[in-house]
């Protein structure tokens, strides 16, 4: 019985969806500003193994997208309240300790998870739980005082620039990491 018992917990804890690296997108311009994604964030969330977004970024893609665009991925959101409206799609809202429950996640297995959301960017960062940030920069001024990451108060973590390059002649992409 303890075998059984032993083994059952084994397929248990592969079936669960838990990540190692959390890779952050970020998509501003020149000034900071918040700008619109490309089939870059696209192509990152369909090679990653999961999705993690703030409860913000869950209901813009909701709104924009008819029906859940993301079927076939398993989405995590924080948020203050679970506020699932799309109950049938891989959905799952985490409303208590976030910091938490993304410190085990992230601890208990490997992959990778991407984030996207000036929201989940905060608690990342500050919390120390991002691995890495890919920072899309479009040739464009906004102006204005809404930033892409606001909120930030830092976890004093030095970062590295471990890659830059130029993308279809106009936008500047930089993927930093942890040291």
């Amino acid at each position: 019985m303890a075998l059984f018992l032993w083994l059952l917990a084994d397929i248990t804890d592969k079936k669960k969806s838990v990540m190692k690296q959390i890779t952050l997108y970020v998509y501003q311009t020149i000034d900071g500003c918040p700008a619109r994604t490309d089939k870059r964030v696209d192509d990152a969330i369909l090679k990653a193994d999961c999705l993690l977004l703030d409860e913000e970024t869950y209901l813009d893609v909701f709104v924009n997208h008819p029906g859940w665009p993301l079927t076939e991925k398993e989405t995590f959101v924080v948020a203050q309240v679970d506020c699932n409206l799309t109950e049938k799609q891989p959905v799952k809202f985490i409303t208590e300790d976030a910091v938490g429950e993304l410190s085990w996640m992230k601890a208990a297995g490997d992959g990778v998870m991407v984030a996207y959301g000036e929201g989940i960017a905060a608690v990342l960062l500050n919390s120390g739980l991002a691995d890495e940030i890919v920072v899309v920069t479009l040739p464009k001024v906004a102006g204005g005082d809404e930033k892409v990451l606001r909120h930030i108060t830092g976890d004093s973590a030095a970062w590295v620039v471990r890659s830059c390059k130029v993308l279809d002649g106009e936008k500047v992409r930089t993927v930093y990491g942890r040291v």
